[in-house]
């Protein structure tokens, strides 16, 4: 026996009658009792009943108390026993809260009991502290329903589901509804001029609706529909132009009918999405507050999106235009500050926004510095990993999450269209002025990386000089800074508000950039072709253990946009590597991307294989042109054995050679 279990007792037991259930709670050692509950049939109220452990366990020896099973649900819910939730929401139109929030809502008003369940039940009078909790919230709860969820809670498994309310009988009792006089203002064409609204025409009206409506039709359409093909009237020419009339005299409504009775039948938000659409009903919406309202830290939760810079950025080798690439923005939803960027060539990609996590994880600093750009702490402070993160349904829901289970709590994917759902970030988005001239383009002087370290500039520029005033509260103006998202991120940090996850370098390394192969040569490391080393590295001796012509193959990470740097794992240990730089390297050719120098080791490679194709064609080339001007062969002779002999022919041969040249000795 356990608590929720069913008793009866068959001809009473003290306080227990005859056919009524009660369910087993506790049995206390330590007070030498046992506590029941009964509820009604209705679920409306719960009494305690309390009984000495003794005569208890006596009772259920003797068969006074007989235990008859259990219930999984409270008896009051059997009708919707084993019924998905999910399944509940979708039968219901127009739902102004789910089941959900509900039962959310009345385990909120018990929460505070339930860690004190053993010390209530415990007590004298268990119902007079739950009473005395009721009495003491914020809003008033009555005690009875207040008792009624706590004991049902403990009762039926101690699940907030069993706090479901009772609407499985609602709107089932029958209704009879008739209405024989017309209600409203009266007409212009005579008091008595049309129909009233019965209940028949209300379904009528409901469902020429639900058949009708479509975002693109208006109002009009959607009722000269209705009358057509729902009520079944007919287009006639009247005394004052063409009129709907009905062909045996049903009654059908009038436009103010029709509209009124649809608005009352529906929910004002649903009906405004079908005549609208979601995005310009919740666009002309009343406001319901801002996102930094509901955060109270930095980096409690972040959201990410992407946008594409107009303008057309120039090629690698030729300069040519070709299409911009994609900026992914990271903004804290307390401050508004852009607190990491990643960036993918072309069109937004998973890529960009494990570059936005790296970004997040390390100091700012550092990850100016992979680009090249020197900047100060205090310029970007923004640094640390979120556990909540808001994603739009792009690339990124194909993140493995897996991955991140020590640091990421929940990952939030908006819908489809809804840019409002992460309206910091998409605020944050660089605006283009918009002209009504003939199409053009603008051909911008930068290659990808150089793009890149400008949209680096942007943002940084961005949290110094946006407007975050609807961020301050009255001690941030008290303090006396600017209402700039780098100020309040700065005023906030400084407090300690921040919920930062704070990563080591060479693990956010491990887990957020591309993992490539490379080879370890005698030489250096070659990444695609191109040299890489650091003194840390050559320290190692992993250089010496490579033989001649050999090379080991290591994992390397590198950022897509940018593969100045690069790092290998060596014995389980990250070093970073450095672009070796000659003397006759181009400036600002360190500075390329990872596709970019994809399509120059591909070019390598291709005229390597072109020298290695052509090598003995050019032999036999020059080797004919021998035999031209010879008329020998450029292998000519035969191999002996031995050594030659220094005989006398060879001394006379010597001799002549000496006095061809010249030479006197």
């Amino acid at each position: 026996m356990m608590a929720g279990s069913r008793l009866t007792a068959p001809e009473g037991c003290g306080e227990l009658v005859k056919g009524h259930d009660y369910y087993f709670l506790i049995s206390d050692e330590s007070c030498n009792r046992v506590r029941m509950v009964e509820f009604d049939e209705k679920g409306s109220s719960a009494k305690l009943l309390t009984m000495t452990r003794i005569r208890f366990e006596a009772a259920l020896e003797d068969g006074e108390i007989v235990e008859i099973g259990s219930h999984d649900y409270p008896p009051w819910l059997e009708d919707s026993a084993g019924v998905e939730t999910k399944w509940r929401e979708s039968r219901r139109v127009s739902a102004k809260r789910s089941y959900e929030e509900m039962v959310d809502q009345r385990l909120m008003y018990i929460a505070e009991l339930i860690p004190k369940r053993a010390e209530i039940l415990a007590s004298e009078d268990p119902e007079l502290i739950i009473n005395a909790h009721a009495r003491a919230t914020k809003k008033t709860q009555n005690t009875v329903r207040i008792r009624l969820w706590f004991f049902t809670y403990l009762v039926f498994g101690q699940t907030k589901w069993a706090l479901m309310p009772r609407y499985e009988p609602c709107g089932k009792s029958p209704r009879k509804e008739e209405n024989c006089k017309k209600m409203g203002r009266p007409s212009g064409k005579g008091k008595n001029h049309g129909y009233p609204v019965t209940s028949d025409m209300k379904v009528k009206i409901l469902d020429g609706f639900l058949k009708h409506k479509r975002v693109d039709k208006t109002k009009d359409d959607i009722y000269g529909d209705s009358l057509r093909k729902t009520f079944g009237c007919r287009i006639r020419e009247g005394s004052t132009g063409k009129e709907f009339y009905h062909p045996t005299g049903d009654p059908f409504p009038s436009f103010t009918q029709f509209w009124n009775w649809v608005k009352k039948q529906t929910q004002p938000a649903a009906l405004a999405i079908e005549m609208k659409g979601p995005s310009a009903a919740r666009a002309k919406s009343g406001d319901i507050g801002t996102f930094a309202q509901m955060i109270g830290n930095l980096n409690q939760q972040l959201e990410f999106d992407g946008y594409y810079p107009s303008e057309k950025i120039s090629g690698i080798i030729e300069g040519a235009p070709l299409d911009s690439f994609c900026v992914v923005r990271v903004a804290c939803k307390l401050s508004g500050a852009i607190a990491a960027l990643g960036f993918a060539r072309g069109r937004e990609s998973l890529e960009a926004y494990r570059m936005a996590l790296f970004c997040l994880a390390i100091g700012k600093v550092k990850f100016c510095e992979l680009f090249g750009i020197s900047i100060e702490l205090e310029e970007w402070p923004c640094e640390g990993l979120s556990s909540q993160m808001i994603f739009d349904r792009g690339p990124a829901v194909h993140m493995n999450v897996s991955d991140a289970k020590d640091w990421l709590a929940r990952l939030e994917i908006t819908p489809t269209h809804s840019g409002q759902s992460k309206a910091t970030v998409e605020s944050s988005h660089p605006r283009d002025k918009q002209l009504n001239d003939e199409a053009a383009y603008v051909h911008s002087g930068l290659n990808l990386v150089e793009m890149a370290r400008r949209e680096i500039r942007r943002a940084i520029k961005d949290n110094e000089n946006s407007d975050a005033s609807d961020r301050m509260d009255e001690d941030m103006w008290l303090a006396g800074f600017s209402p700039t998202p780098l100020n309040v991120w700065k005023y906030h940090d400084a407090l300690g508000r921040n919920h930062g996850i704070r990563m080591p370098f060479d693990q956010a390394v491990r887990a957020f950039l591309t993992p490539m192969t490379t080879v370890i040569k005698q030489r250096g490391v070659y990444f695609l072709g191109r040299k890489y080393n650091s003194k840390e590295l050559t320290n190692t001796g992993i250089f010496d253990r490579v033989g001649s012509g050999r090379s080991i193959k290591v994992e390397a990470y590198s950022m897509t946009m940018c593969v100045r740097h690069i790092w290998i794992e060596v014995e389980g240990k990250l070093y970073e590597l450095n672009f070796v730089l000659s003397a006759s390297t181009r400036v600002g050719s360190e500075d390329i991307s990872l596709e970019d120098l994809q399509f120059i080791n591909q070019s390598r490679l291709l005229a390597q294989a072109k020298r290695r194709n052509e090598k003995v064609a050019i032999d036999q080339h020059h080797y004919q042109e021998f035999e031209k001007d010879t008329g020998k062969s450029w292998h000519a002779g035969v191999r002996k054995l031995g050594r030659p002999k220094k005989s006398a022919e060879t001394q006379r041969d010597l001799d002549d050679q000496r006095r061809l040249v010249g030479d006197k000795a």
